[in-house]
């Protein structure tokens, strides 16, 4: 899906016009509409403004694979992160965690 369209899709989604999206994005409404139909290319301070307040990231809305070390760099401060929550859970809280991420991953329930 190209980047207007994925934008546009944001837009759809959060019930919301062109004018109040554009309001948001601090961008003329015309702009937008050119952005949604593949006219004009968003700047890169529309895109921050975008993935911050529809909570989207930027390498997808622009199709970007971050595989290779890159992503696996942002895959491992995830985990880490994930882990840091961790340690206020319960031991119950921790089990239904644990079910939750096997059943996610297509595993078996862990012993």
């Amino acid at each position: 899906m190209d980047l207007g369209n994925k934008i546009k899709n944001i837009r759809y989604n959060y019930n919301i016009s062109q004018e109040e999206m554009a309001k948001i994005l601090q961008v003329n409404r015309n702009y937008l509409s050119r952005i949604e139909t593949n006219k004009s290319l968003p700047t890169a301070e529309v895109l921050a403004r975008l993935a911050e307040e529809f909570n989207v990231s930027i390498d997808s809305l622009l199709g970007i694979n971050l595989d290779g070390k890159e992503g696996e760099e942002i895959r491992l401060k995830k985990i880490k992160k994930i882990s840091q929550y961790c340690n206020y859970l319960s031991n119950s809280e921790l089990d239904f965690v644990i079910n939750m991420l096997c059943v996610m991953s297509n595993h078996s329930k862990y012993n």
